[in-house]
């Protein structure tokens, strides 16, 4: 039975070698074989994980005219913003996610030059007004979760016999969103999801959790087991992008969320997606004689522009 481990972060953050090897390894043997892992003691203030729930139920409460306010609304042309229920389209499901998105991503100053050439991803981003402090929450609580992903990164190299800073080259001005995800109560039925199973296309995502459980992920023997909420942890899950880098070593597995519960639901994925320019190829300790690499070289930012341009009617 495969099962969703706890890893401890704490011993990777003491900057120690041994305390940062078994981490790694512990994280390692986690990527290996499930795919998930929730991290504890992963050093992030509760006020910012507090803060940032706090900012998603503040957005989520304002009636619908103000959240469907077209200066704040996402489009097939501009990925960040409001995206309301029903907003994506599954030309395979007949019945649309029951879940809406706020998504952001670092503030870059308006004359940034990719902001400027308007076909990198990066764009501004697109705030409500009339929400005092809220812009600066979303802001602070991203530093926070991004600081987090740092660490995984060199965790995640070392796991893989790789210099430590391995992967920070293709980090240095990443397509990285952070989206504030609503999910309303909804009777259970057959084909009606949350967010519908699928695998995530970045590297790895970091999910922080409300105390409503719904996440659940797909184990090689097909079977559905629950990612609850525990306290004080993240929930880390590989993406497609770690995968085809690890020649599949490393599982991108598929999940969906389905609100059961009867309550409202609410959590905060942070999307760790590499740099426009990146083209990830099978990494030297992933591949040999008796293990050929499975895919070609992918460019991300075009790969990134596809994703975001089909996912709209």
């Amino acid at each position: 039975m495969e099962q969703v481990a706890t890893v401890d972060f704490a011993p990777f953050l003491s900057g120690m070698p041994d305390g940062k090897r078994a981490t790694a390894d512990a994280i390692g043997a986690a990527c290996e074989s499930i795919g998930f892992f929730y991290l504890a003691n992963h050093g992030m203030p509760a006020a910012a994980t507090d803060g940032i729930f706090a900012a998603a139920r503040r957005f989520f409460a304002l009636p619908l005219e103000r959240r469907m306010d077209p200066a704040i609304l996402i489009s097939p042309e501009h990925s960040r913003g409001y995206q309301p229920v029903g907003a994506r389209f599954y030309p395979d499901t007949a019945e649309p996610d029951r879940m809406e998105a706020f998504k952001y991503q670092r503030e870059l100053p308006p004359d940034d030059p990719d902001n400027l050439a308007g076909d990198r991803i990066q764009q501004p981003n697109k705030w409500p007004e009339g929400l005092a402090g809220w812009r600066e929450s979303l802001l602070g609580y991203f530093e926070a979760v991004d600081g987090v992903a740092m660490g995984l990164l060199r965790a995640f190299a070392l796991a893989l016999d790789l210099e430590e800073h391995y992967f920070r080259a293709f980090y240095r001005k990443p397509m990285t969103q952070v989206s504030l995800l609503h999910y309303p109560p909804a009777p259970p039925a057959e084909g009606l999801y949350g967010n519908r199973p699928h695998l995530d296309e970045t590297a790895f995502t970091i999910v922080l959790q409300d105390d409503v459980p719904g996440l659940e992920v797909e184990t090689a023997a097909g079977r559905w087991v629950d990612v609850p909420p525990i306290p004080g942890s993240i929930v880390i899950n590989i993406g497609d992008y770690m995968a085809r880098w690890t020649n599949d070593r490393y599982r991108s597995t598929r999940h969906r969320v389905v609100n059961r519960s009867g309550a409202e639901r609410y959590s905060v994925p942070y999307f760790a997606i590499p740099d426009f320019d990146t083209v990830i190829e099978c990494l030297p300790s992933c591949q040999g004689p008796g293990n050929p690499p499975k895919y070609p070289p992918l460019e991300v930012g075009p790969a990134i522009q596809r994703k975001f341009s089909g996912d709209y009617v």
